[in-house]
């Protein structure tokens, strides 16, 4: 009976001891989205407590045979790096971000198995990348960033261009985040050509993560731009390059500007290329 297990599964959750995962990991293979969803959110909430009440699970409500959630806009929470997630859990989460009853409940998995940084699904994410569902997409993004494994950089370039702003954002964002300088044209490329100035401020952000020589000259031109973020960005990246050439421009632009995003990003470039004094008004000063 449907209702029995949905309660089942709510109560297992509410319990939340560690004898709670084994059921929970069972339930996630159940044919009813509620209850892959509820089981997921209480997997990921014995190693993130509080996750059930803000998770998907918390925003259901089912109308005949649909089930329908939705999902927050924050996207940050992840357990700390030194918490072993038993194995059989990420395997189960990886199944079903590949085979979940709907969109929902596969994109929810995505997002469980970035919270809990589960590696080993790490292929499952990228075979979700590739499908048409945008949240799914998005979802195995972001889990990607958290995981961390620069590998996966270059086999998500595809989604630089993504018609989907959000998805085309995120995507440039881990593109930086994993350090793949192998997508270093195509992100000047998109920065070029992008009318989002969200993707833009992504793409500049991207590439000044890779300090790389090649793109110098495309940093040192958004040094003066009319946006603050741009401007940051460029001033970090030109710090990480650490051209000594680049000295005089930082200087001004630390001393002249009126952002204290932009402004913080000029201190790091400076203190990047040495300037290293503690006087009252010095970049390394403005840092700490």
């Amino acid at each position: 009976d449907l209702e029995v297990r949905v309660e089942a599964v709510k109560a297992l959750v509410e319990i939340g001891t560690q004898h709670s995962l084994e059921p929970l990991t069972k339930a996630v293979r159940d044919n009813d989205p509620e209850v892959q969803i509820r089981a997921t959110d209480g997997l990921v909430n014995f190693y993130l407590p509080g996750y059930a009440r803000t998770g998907l699970s918390g925003t259901l409500r089912r109308a005949g045979g649909r089930v329908a959630g939705r999902f927050t806009d924050t996207n940050d929470q992840v357990i700390d790096s030194y918490i072993e997630v038993r194995p059989e859990i990420i395997e189960a989460l990886g199944w079903l971000v590949r085979n979940g009853a709907t969109m929902e409940a596969r994109a929810n998995a995505a997002r469980a198995v970035g919270v809990l940084r589960g590696r080993a699904a790490l292929a499952d994410l990228l075979e979700a990348a590739r499908s048409k569902e945008t949240q799914l997409i998005y979802e195995s993004l972001v889990a990607v960033q958290k995981i961390g494994d620069r590998s996966a950089g270059p086999r998500l370039e595809f989604l630089l261009r993504d018609l989907d702003e959000r998805v085309q954002a995120t995507a440039v964002e881990t593109a930086g985040l994993l350090r793949n300088t192998g997508a270093l044209p195509a992100l000047a490329q998109v920065l070029g050509r992008t009318g989002s100035r969200r993707v833009r401020r992504a793409a500049l952000t991207a590439i000044a993560m890779m300090p790389d020589p090649s793109v110098r000259t495309l940093l040192a031109g958004y040094l003066n731009d009319r946006d603050a973020d741009l401007r940051a960005a460029a001033a970090e990246g030109l710090g990480r390059l650490n051209d000594p050439a680049d000295l005089p421009a930082l200087q001004k632009g630390y001393d002249q500007e009126s952002s204290a995003l932009a402004r913080l990003s000029m201190a790091f470039g400076l203190v990047r290329h040495g300037r290293l004094e503690m006087t009252e008004f010095s970049p390394l000063q403005f840092l700490v």
